[in-house]
């Protein structure tokens, strides 16, 4: 047992290292693909052909091809036209993409909750029209679109090992070369298994705390993801006594 617990002293610092840039791919992917995500979506709602269509064709597209090509496309492919760029802004590039192409329709999906009503009656309070949006459906679709944001989050710390094909050393290519220089296969994967349960597990917990935050208090969400099920049956019941009686 003593030897085992010297192995994994031995590979952890490695594999650390990698968990850092696998850190590190994943914010800067996430800033790409919401900044992306938010430039399409708006192409997407403009209403103008000229923007919209493109959108479309982008997601399409993006959606209908696998990351692993894309990843392939921009670092293999690109040189051939002239556009080197590192590895590391390769794999970004590719998540930023991927991701951004999901976000926009999570964002336009978003918006379109907000009842058209809402709108109105923001212009008619004299709001503008960026402000309406700033102030009245933008804080509603954020609301109604952070679980799936939180979702996104996770799948894309794991689709960050994709990038060990083109030797980032992320954390699964660390684990590669060291399983490939010890031949502690079944080790060295399950200590990757690990980290990557670990941060996605932590990222999952931010986003519910986040979504407890940021639900409107004393409504049915906020009691889901604050309170007990105890709590919020014994509100369906008092809720429902407190209906008048339908005539017979």
């Amino acid at each position: 047992m003593s030897e085992l617990w010297a192995e994994i002293l031995l590979y952890m610092p490695a594999l650390l290292r990698g968990a850092v840039w696998t850190l590190a791919l994943a914010a800067c992917s996430a800033v790409g693909a919401v900044s992306v995500g938010l430039l399409v979506c708006g192409a997407r709602m403009s209403g103008v052909t000229l923007f919209s269509a493109p959108a479309r064709g982008f997601i399409s597209l993006i959606r209908g091809t696998p990351l692993l090509l894309q990843i392939f496309y921009i670092y293999y492919g690109l040189p051939e036209l002239g556009i080197v760029m590192p590895a590391f802004i390769a794999g970004v590039l590719a998540l930023s993409l991927n991701f951004g192409a999901y976000l926009a329709e999570l964002f336009r999906g978003g918006i379109q909750s907000v009842d058209r009503g809402q709108r109105q009656a923001a212009m008619a309070l004299g709001l503008g029209s960026l402000q309406s949006f700033a102030l009245v459906v933008a804080p509603q679709a954020f609301r109604t679109i952070l679980p799936a944001l939180g979702n996104y989050a996770t799948v894309l710390v794991k689709e960050t090992s994709l990038v060990a094909t083109i030797s980032v050393l992320e954390l699964m290519r660390s684990g590669e070369l060291l399983a490939s220089a010890t031949f502690r296969v079944l080790l060295i994967y399950s200590l990757v298994a690990l980290i990557y349960y670990t941060i996605c597990t932590l990222i999952a917990r931010l986003f519910v705390t986040a979504e407890r935050r940021a639900a409107i208090p004393g409504s049915l969400a906020a009691e889901m993801m604050g309170g007990s099920k105890d709590a919020i049956l014994a509100r369906s019941l008092s809720t429902r006594r407190a209906e008048p009686a339908k005539p017979a």
